[in-house]
Protein backbone atom coordinates (compact mmCIF):
# COMPACT_ATOMS: atom_id res chain seq x y z
CA UNK A 1 0.00 0.00 0.00
CA UNK A 2 1.00 3.38 -1.06
CA UNK A 3 1.71 6.52 1.25
CA UNK A 4 -0.83 8.44 0.14
CA UNK A 5 -3.40 5.68 0.28
CA UNK A 6 -2.38 5.05 4.18
CA UNK A 7 -2.94 8.41 4.66
CA UNK A 8 -6.25 8.56 2.67
CA UNK A 9 -7.38 5.24 4.98
CA UNK A 10 -6.06 7.06 7.80
CA UNK A 11 -8.47 10.25 7.09
CA UNK A 12 -11.50 8.13 7.17
CA UNK A 13 -11.13 5.91 9.89
CA UNK A 14 -10.59 9.54 11.64
CA UNK A 15 -13.70 10.70 10.20
CA UNK A 16 -15.52 7.64 11.61
CA UNK A 17 -14.55 8.12 14.91
CA UNK A 18 -15.64 11.98 14.41
CA UNK A 19 -19.37 10.72 13.67
CA UNK A 20 -19.09 8.32 16.61
CA UNK A 21 -18.59 10.92 18.87
CA UNK A 22 -20.49 13.35 17.70
CA UNK A 23 -23.72 10.53 17.53
CA UNK A 24 -23.05 9.59 21.17
CA UNK A 25 -22.76 13.92 22.36
CA UNK A 26 -25.42 14.91 20.08
CA UNK A 27 -28.16 12.25 21.31
CA UNK A 28 -26.93 11.33 24.66
CA UNK A 29 -29.85 9.89 25.61
CA UNK A 30 -29.88 7.01 22.94
CA UNK A 31 -27.63 4.82 24.74
CA UNK A 32 -29.05 5.74 28.21
CA UNK A 33 -30.55 2.66 28.72
CA UNK A 34 -27.07 0.40 28.33
CA UNK A 35 -24.76 3.10 30.42
CA UNK A 36 -27.30 3.06 33.57
CA UNK A 37 -27.55 -0.88 33.07
CA UNK A 38 -23.20 -1.68 33.78
CA UNK A 39 -23.07 1.60 35.84
CA UNK A 40 -25.42 -0.41 38.55
CA UNK A 41 -23.69 -3.09 37.51
CA UNK A 42 -20.29 -1.87 38.51
CA UNK A 43 -21.63 0.08 41.22
CA UNK A 44 -18.31 2.23 41.57
CA UNK A 45 -17.60 2.86 45.30
CA UNK A 46 -16.13 6.12 46.78
CA UNK A 47 -12.21 6.15 46.84
CA UNK A 48 -12.11 3.02 44.07
CA UNK A 49 -9.32 3.15 41.78
CA UNK A 50 -11.15 1.67 38.63
CA UNK A 51 -9.85 1.37 34.87
CA UNK A 52 -11.97 2.10 31.57
CA UNK A 53 -10.81 0.00 28.75
CA UNK A 54 -12.14 1.71 25.68
CA UNK A 55 -12.74 5.52 26.17
CA UNK A 56 -15.00 6.08 23.23
CA UNK A 57 -17.25 8.97 23.42
CA UNK A 58 -16.83 9.07 27.42
CA UNK A 59 -19.96 7.95 28.01
CA UNK A 60 -19.52 5.63 30.69
CA UNK A 61 -16.02 7.90 31.86
CA UNK A 62 -18.14 10.58 33.53
CA UNK A 63 -20.88 8.86 35.58
CA UNK A 64 -18.13 6.79 37.14
CA UNK A 65 -15.62 9.72 38.03
CA UNK A 66 -18.52 10.90 39.43
CA UNK A 67 -19.44 8.37 41.87
CA UNK A 68 -15.58 7.96 42.98
CA UNK A 69 -15.10 11.38 43.94
CA UNK A 70 -11.50 11.17 45.52
CA UNK A 71 -10.71 7.64 44.21
CA UNK A 72 -9.44 7.54 40.06
CA UNK A 73 -10.42 6.62 36.92
CA UNK A 74 -7.98 5.82 34.34
CA UNK A 75 -9.45 5.64 30.46
CA UNK A 76 -7.53 4.26 28.06
CA UNK A 77 -7.89 4.17 24.00
CA UNK A 78 -6.36 3.28 20.99
CA UNK A 79 -6.91 7.07 19.65
CA UNK A 80 -6.09 10.47 21.04
CA UNK A 81 -9.15 12.07 20.05
CA UNK A 82 -11.30 10.04 21.65
CA UNK A 83 -9.04 11.05 24.77
CA UNK A 84 -8.85 14.95 24.25
CA UNK A 85 -11.93 14.42 23.81
CA UNK A 86 -13.00 13.73 27.61
CA UNK A 87 -10.30 16.03 28.68
CA UNK A 88 -11.69 18.83 26.45
CA UNK A 89 -15.74 17.75 28.23
CA UNK A 90 -14.21 17.32 32.15
CA UNK A 91 -14.83 21.06 33.08
CA UNK A 92 -15.41 19.69 36.42
CA UNK A 93 -11.65 18.42 36.53
CA UNK A 94 -13.09 15.00 37.85
CA UNK A 95 -10.14 12.61 38.73
CA UNK A 96 -9.93 11.63 35.20
CA UNK A 97 -6.90 10.18 34.02
CA UNK A 98 -6.23 9.38 30.33
CA UNK A 99 -3.79 7.33 28.36
CA UNK A 100 -3.04 6.92 25.11
CA UNK A 101 -2.33 2.37 24.51
CA UNK A 102 -1.02 0.58 21.62
CA UNK A 103 -3.85 -1.66 19.33
CA UNK A 104 -2.23 -4.69 19.66
CA UNK A 105 -1.29 -4.23 23.85
CA UNK A 106 -3.03 -2.51 25.20
CA UNK A 107 -2.66 -4.05 28.95
CA UNK A 108 0.97 -5.22 28.42
CA UNK A 109 2.07 -2.43 30.65
CA UNK A 110 -0.37 -1.88 33.14
CA UNK A 111 0.66 -2.81 36.69
CA UNK A 112 -0.44 -6.24 38.30
CA UNK A 113 -2.98 -6.02 41.54
CA UNK A 114 -3.53 -2.36 40.88
CA UNK A 115 -6.89 -1.98 39.92
CA UNK A 116 -10.19 -2.41 42.35
CA UNK A 117 -12.36 -2.65 39.11
CA UNK A 118 -11.83 -3.29 35.59
CA UNK A 119 -14.64 -1.90 33.14
CA UNK A 120 -15.86 -1.83 29.53
CA UNK A 121 -18.82 -1.34 27.30
CA UNK A 122 -18.86 -2.54 23.67
CA UNK A 123 -15.38 -2.99 23.82
CA UNK A 124 -14.46 -6.86 23.91
CA UNK A 125 -15.49 -7.55 20.95
CA UNK A 126 -12.48 -5.22 19.24
CA UNK A 127 -10.09 -7.26 20.55
CA UNK A 128 -10.17 -9.50 17.92
CA UNK A 129 -10.53 -9.06 14.15
CA UNK A 130 -12.12 -11.89 11.60
CA UNK A 131 -10.70 -10.36 8.27
CA UNK A 132 -7.33 -10.97 10.13
CA UNK A 133 -8.17 -14.11 11.51
CA UNK A 134 -7.59 -13.32 15.30
CA UNK A 135 -10.54 -15.63 16.43
CA UNK A 136 -10.53 -15.53 20.27
CA UNK A 137 -6.80 -14.66 20.78
CA UNK A 138 -7.00 -11.29 21.46
CA UNK A 139 -9.97 -11.58 23.52
CA UNK A 140 -8.00 -14.47 25.76
CA UNK A 141 -5.12 -11.96 26.41
CA UNK A 142 -7.38 -9.29 27.64
CA UNK A 143 -9.16 -11.19 29.78
CA UNK A 144 -6.02 -12.63 31.05
CA UNK A 145 -4.59 -9.28 31.36
CA UNK A 146 -7.91 -8.22 33.20
CA UNK A 147 -7.07 -10.83 35.48
CA UNK A 148 -3.50 -9.88 36.29
CA UNK A 149 -4.23 -5.53 36.88
CA UNK A 150 -7.29 -6.24 39.34
CA UNK A 151 -6.04 -6.61 43.11
CA UNK A 152 -7.05 -9.55 45.02
CA UNK A 153 -11.07 -9.77 45.48
CA UNK A 154 -11.46 -6.94 42.56
CA UNK A 155 -14.52 -6.95 39.83
CA UNK A 156 -14.72 -6.89 36.40
CA UNK A 157 -17.62 -5.31 34.85
CA UNK A 158 -18.08 -5.49 31.23
CA UNK A 159 -21.06 -5.74 28.67
CA UNK A 160 -21.11 -5.99 24.54
CA UNK A 161 -22.90 -7.30 22.02
CA UNK A 162 -23.61 -11.15 22.43
CA UNK A 163 -23.38 -13.48 19.58
CA UNK A 164 -26.58 -14.87 17.97
CA UNK A 165 -29.01 -11.71 19.50
CA UNK A 166 -30.32 -9.47 17.49
CA UNK A 167 -27.70 -6.85 17.68
CA UNK A 168 -25.33 -9.40 16.56
CA UNK A 169 -27.20 -9.57 13.33
CA UNK A 170 -27.67 -6.32 12.68
CA UNK A 171 -23.75 -5.31 13.22
CA UNK A 172 -23.29 -8.25 10.03
CA UNK A 173 -25.85 -6.40 8.01
CA UNK A 174 -23.30 -3.20 8.15
CA UNK A 175 -20.44 -5.00 7.86
CA UNK A 176 -19.82 -3.12 4.50
CA UNK A 177 -18.43 0.23 3.65
CA UNK A 178 -21.71 1.43 2.50
CA UNK A 179 -23.37 1.09 6.00
CA UNK A 180 -20.16 1.37 8.22
CA UNK A 181 -17.22 3.45 6.56
CA UNK A 182 -14.67 2.63 5.85
CA UNK A 183 -14.34 -0.47 7.07
CA UNK A 184 -17.90 -2.16 8.08
CA UNK A 185 -17.73 -4.00 11.20
CA UNK A 186 -15.38 -6.98 10.83
CA UNK A 187 -15.75 -8.10 14.13
CA UNK A 188 -17.20 -11.20 15.88
CA UNK A 189 -19.08 -11.39 19.41
CA UNK A 190 -18.92 -13.95 22.27
CA UNK A 191 -22.18 -16.06 23.64
CA UNK A 192 -22.85 -15.85 26.87
CA UNK A 193 -21.98 -19.75 27.54
CA UNK A 194 -18.68 -19.32 25.81
CA UNK A 195 -18.00 -15.77 28.12
CA UNK A 196 -18.50 -17.76 31.35
CA UNK A 197 -15.55 -20.21 29.94
CA UNK A 198 -13.20 -17.66 29.10
CA UNK A 199 -13.41 -15.50 32.07
CA UNK A 200 -12.94 -18.95 33.67
CA UNK A 201 -10.21 -20.05 32.19
CA UNK A 202 -8.50 -16.76 32.86
CA UNK A 203 -9.20 -17.50 36.72
CA UNK A 204 -12.06 -15.36 37.57
CA UNK A 205 -14.80 -16.46 40.25
CA UNK A 206 -18.24 -15.80 41.39
CA UNK A 207 -19.54 -15.12 37.15
CA UNK A 208 -22.64 -13.54 35.88
CA UNK A 209 -23.53 -13.04 32.76
CA UNK A 210 -27.25 -11.83 31.87
CA UNK A 211 -28.32 -10.78 28.03
CA UNK A 212 -30.70 -8.10 28.50
CA UNK A 213 -32.56 -5.56 26.11
CA UNK A 214 -31.52 -1.92 26.22
CA UNK A 215 -33.13 -0.51 23.60
CA UNK A 216 -31.80 3.00 21.93
CA UNK A 217 -34.35 5.98 23.16
CA UNK A 218 -35.08 8.83 21.08
CA UNK A 219 -37.62 11.69 21.00
CA UNK A 220 -38.46 11.11 17.32
CA UNK A 221 -37.87 9.02 14.58
CA UNK A 222 -35.68 11.63 12.74
CA UNK A 223 -33.28 11.42 15.88
CA UNK A 224 -33.11 8.07 15.28
CA UNK A 225 -32.42 8.42 11.41
CA UNK A 226 -29.44 10.86 12.34
CA UNK A 227 -28.34 8.58 15.24
CA UNK A 228 -27.77 5.45 13.20
CA UNK A 229 -26.25 7.72 10.39
CA UNK A 230 -24.15 9.73 11.81
CA UNK A 231 -23.04 6.50 14.60
CA UNK A 232 -21.65 3.90 11.59
CA UNK A 233 -20.29 7.29 9.41
CA UNK A 234 -22.31 5.59 6.16
CA UNK A 235 -21.98 6.08 2.88
CA UNK A 236 -26.18 5.59 2.33
CA UNK A 237 -28.66 8.18 2.21
CA UNK A 238 -30.01 8.81 6.19
CA UNK A 239 -32.90 6.79 4.97
CA UNK A 240 -31.65 3.47 4.14
CA UNK A 241 -29.85 3.42 7.28
CA UNK A 242 -32.64 3.45 9.51
CA UNK A 243 -34.90 1.15 6.93
CA UNK A 244 -32.16 -1.03 7.86
CA UNK A 245 -31.56 -0.62 11.30
CA UNK A 246 -35.58 -0.54 11.54
CA UNK A 247 -36.15 -3.69 9.86
CA UNK A 248 -33.00 -5.75 11.76
CA UNK A 249 -33.74 -4.18 15.55
CA UNK A 250 -37.64 -3.15 15.39
CA UNK A 251 -38.66 0.31 15.58
CA UNK A 252 -41.52 1.53 18.37
CA UNK A 253 -43.02 4.28 20.08
CA UNK A 254 -42.92 3.66 24.08
CA UNK A 255 -44.79 6.40 25.86
CA UNK A 256 -43.02 9.73 25.28
CA UNK A 257 -39.89 8.14 22.99
CA UNK A 258 -39.15 5.59 20.85
CA UNK A 259 -36.80 2.85 20.63
CA UNK A 260 -34.70 1.35 18.17
CA UNK A 261 -34.19 -3.04 19.55
CA UNK A 262 -30.65 -3.42 21.53
CA UNK A 263 -29.52 -6.32 23.06
CA UNK A 264 -26.35 -7.23 25.65
CA UNK A 265 -25.04 -9.65 27.74
CA UNK A 266 -23.54 -7.88 30.61
CA UNK A 267 -21.36 -9.86 33.14
CA UNK A 268 -19.22 -9.53 36.00
CA UNK A 269 -16.89 -11.55 37.99
CA UNK A 270 -14.29 -11.47 40.58
CA UNK A 271 -10.80 -12.01 41.03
Amino acid sequence: MTYNAQMEIADEIKQRWENYRKANNDWPLARENEIKTIFEWLNPGEGETILEVGTGSGALTFPIAEQVKNGQVLTIDVRQDNLDNVTEKNKNRLPIEVRLVPADNMLGDMESDKFDAVTNIATIHHFDNRRMGTGEKGRKKAFQDFYRILKPGGRLVVADVVDGGISQKYFDAVDNPTHCFPEGHPHDFLSAGRLRELLAEAGFKNIKVETKLVPWKFGSPQEAENFVHTLHNAKCSPEESFDLASKMLGFSQKDDHYELGWEMFFASATK
